[in-house]
């Protein structure tokens, strides 16, 4: 598929924009897209914890999202720009934070984007806005959003930012959508809700977990999912990035085998830091009954690569055990 990006787009080496370049996601991207040859620019802003960037050959830019100007003076030059920040929290006090900076936000970025006569945005939005099917199988793109009642308002201000994205496609402006299903791997710094339920299971607690199961997938497989939408996906479209959908069940089994652990024992786990860890990695309301999908639409025309989860729990468990988090129950709780 030929797209703004010129036929040569799949080997040519290009100057892009990483928002959100220092999270779990976006430092996994950056790492992909250095290792293809681009020259990458990372915005970030001062309390932004450079971390997982520390030795790459970036481009740090300080900007806001909040700062349209700061944005597209960032985005000058740049032929994509992969829109990956965001603000997850479950603090009511946070509440009009998460509209501003996820809904907002993604306005500035795709107005700079614009702006900057960038040839596409890469919007990366969450299996959340994906609707459940009525009959209970894995839902694809086309299964329109209706979960708005039970919904988190990360997961409304998220439904609210990718209707803008696509909207922003249909004037002028190409924007390509990816849905990541619950990544796993390194440099999960804060970490994300699937790193917390990996640290409940090292820390001898079975972590909350949605009774219909959740679609798992290695980040640098996501990664390459954004650096595949840029490339080959079509202006306008969804695409979810997922692998392996699994239950309870089929996540303690999956970790025992990365970790070198037993399951914990519910009876055993200790019912005030169950608790805590639920109040911390439950949906701020109900919570989804599922978090599965079908990531097909990505594997038959982006080429999304599906790495075994066992490679990708085994990373994340290495990962989290060489920084210190292993066992500690303030990392799983904080």
């Amino acid at each position: 598929m030929f797209n703004r990006l010129g036929k040569a787009a799949d080997t040519e080496p290009m100057k892009v924009l990483v928002t959100g370049a220092s999270g779990f996601v976006g430092s996994n991207l950056v790492r992909e897209l250095l290792r293809d040859g681009h020259q990458v620019v990372a915005l970030v802003r001062n309390s932004s914890d450079l971390s997982c960037l520390a030795g790459l050959q970036v481009e740090p830019v300080m900007g806001d999202l909040l700062n349209i100007g700061s944005l597209a003076r960032a985005a000058q030059g740049c032929r994509v720009v992969y829109h990956v920040a965001a603000l997850y929290s479950e603090r009511k006090e946070d509440e009009a934070a998460i509209y501003r900076v996820n809904f907002e936000g993604t306005r500035n970025v795709l107005r700079a984007a614009g702006q900057a006569g960038v040839g596409r945005v890469v919007h990366t939005s969450t299996i959340g806005t994906i609707g459940r099917s009525r009959a209970g199988s894995p839902p694809n793109e086309d299964v329109p959003f209706n979960l708005w009642d039970s919904s988190s308002h990360y997961v409304r201000s998220k439904l609210l930012a990718e209707e803008e994205a696509l909207d922003a496609n249909r004037q002028d402006l190409e924007v390509v959508v990816v849905n990541p299903c619950a990544p796993v791997g390194p440099f999960d710094l804060r970490p994300s809700p699937t790193g917390r339920r990996i640290l409940s299971f090292l820390a001898g607690i079975i972590p909350p977990f949605p009774r219909g199961g959740i679609n798992f997938v290695h980040v640098r497989d996501v990664a390459k999912g954004h650096i595949l939408a840029a490339l080959r996906g079509q202006a306008g479209h969804k695409y979810i990035l997922g692998y392996q959908n699994l239950s309870l069940e089929g996540f303690l089994g999956l970790m025992e085998k990365a970790s070198g652990q037993v399951r914990p024992v519910a009876a055993t786990s200790g019912l005030r830091a169950f608790l805590r860890a639920r109040r911390h990695l439950s949906n701020s309301r109900s919570g989804p009954l599922a978090l599965t999908a079908n990531s097909s639409r990505a594997v038959w025309d982006l080429g999304l690569p599906q790495s075994p989860l066992e490679d990708a729990f085994r990373e994340s468990v290495c990962w989290f055990r060489e920084k210190g988090y292993a066992g500690s129950e303030a990392k799983v709780l904080a």
